[in-house]
């Protein structure tokens, strides 16, 4: 091989558990899958993710991807910098840029959050893994809690719907059976401004971490830091943290006491890594979350999750049980953590799947 190869191929997975939240009701997943092999043989692998509600062909998101990247060579030190002026929208650009890492961290023999972090960074062994419940059947969901704390993590996320009376009754189930486990809401921007505030008083009984992102799409900060005020319970930012600028906005208005991160969503590991850096700055906490990848974004979600370290907080990644199939073995979890890759690059390799797959 004389030229460096970026091929990308999409990918539908089917869910073995739908996938419900505020947004509807899912049961396939879809995204991309890329691969930069360079001159040296060395590969590097990506994905790209749409958004579990999104109704998108991967086939087009895959043409979409290759248009963005037409004539440019990736292992050039310029090639983000390049995508970024043809205004790349930020999922395609996490599965460019993690492909394009991931291979200079294997070119370096280093694991992809070390060599994001620099020379002189420990890096843990392993991270924290909440569990993800959103049964609507509270004992079901006290149930899903017990399984959690059995496998060792002590932190659930519960999705949260307008139900207002059933999510209560959801959240003191969990809280009741078991006392001292760590409990996160989170409504998806399901809660209308005219009772979200009474809601979280009404959840402050139970010792809730934090609630993430809970009123529409598009409410100004500004509100976020009224609604801090009327509430005893902790405030995460999702969605409306994207850029440097949404974490300077946060830290003025005084609207989050935590941002949840999503590789994806910001547009990759170096992004999201910018935006960790400025929270600590600001005292903000930071938590990493999936966006349902396949087990190749899992794995991308240790290596950013281990660059929230030292304060790093149980890490929304253990979404493998929710797929009847996926690209490569998910990582485990083991005494409520996953072991932080040691080998080069992302630490393993989805070859298998990617031979089988078609173009």
């Amino acid at each position: 091989m004389t030229q460096p190869v970026l091929e990308m191929k999409p990918y539908r997975l089917a869910l073995d558990t739908p996938y419900r939240w505020s947004k509807g009701t899912q049961h396939l997943r879809s995204g991309l899958i890329l691969r930069l092999q360079g001159p040296d043989g060395i590969v590097g692998w990506g994905e790209a993710a749409l958004p579990p509600h999104v109704d998108y062909s991967p086939d087009a998101f895959a043409e979409e991807a290759r248009a963005l990247v037409s004539g440019l060579d990736p292992v050039e030190p310029q090639f983000l910098a390049e995508v970024e002026l043809r205004e790349c929208p930020a999922r395609i650009r996490c599965g460019l840029s993690t492909a394009v890492i991931t291979w200079r961290a294997a070119g370096a023999g280093q694991p992809l959050a070390a060599y994001l972090l620099g020379q002189g960074v420990a890096l843990p062994q392993r991270v924290p893994v909440n569990d993800l419940i959103n049964d609507g059947d509270p004992q079901r969901c006290a149930q899903r809690a017990r399984e959690a704390v059995a496998r060792g993590q002590d932190t659930v996320k519960v999705k949260c719907t307008q139900d207002r009376e059933l999510d209560l009754c959801r959240v003191r189930a969990i809280r009741e059976a078991l006392p001292s486990l760590r409990i996160r809401i989170d409504p998806n921007e399901s809660w209308p401004l005219d009772w979200a505030a009474e809601q979280l008083r009404a959840m402050e009984p139970f010792g809730i971490e934090y609630c993430e992102e809970p009123l529409p799409r598009g409410t100004p900060l500004a509100r976020y830091g009224e609604l801090r005020r009327q509430t005893r319970v902790p405030i995460a930012l999702d969605d409306s943290i994207r850029t440097l600028r949404d974490v300077e906005l946060a830290h003025l208005h005084q609207a989050a006491d935590f941002l949840v991160l999503k590789a994806q969503r910001v547009g990759g590991p170096d992004k999201l890594l910018e935006i960790v850096r400025a929270a600590a700055a600001a005292g903000i906490g930071c938590t990493v979350t999936s966006s349902i990848e396949s087990s190749l974004g899992l794995y991308l979600g240790i290596h950013c999750t281990a660059l929230t370290a030292p304060h790093m907080a149980a890490a929304g990644i253990g979404t493998a049980r929710l797929f009847a199939e996926n690209v490569c073995e998910p990582p485990p979890i083991v005494g409520g953590h996953m072991a932080v890759p040691s080998g080069p690059g992302l630490g393993f390799d989805p070859q298998a799947w990617w031979d089988l797959a078609p173009r």
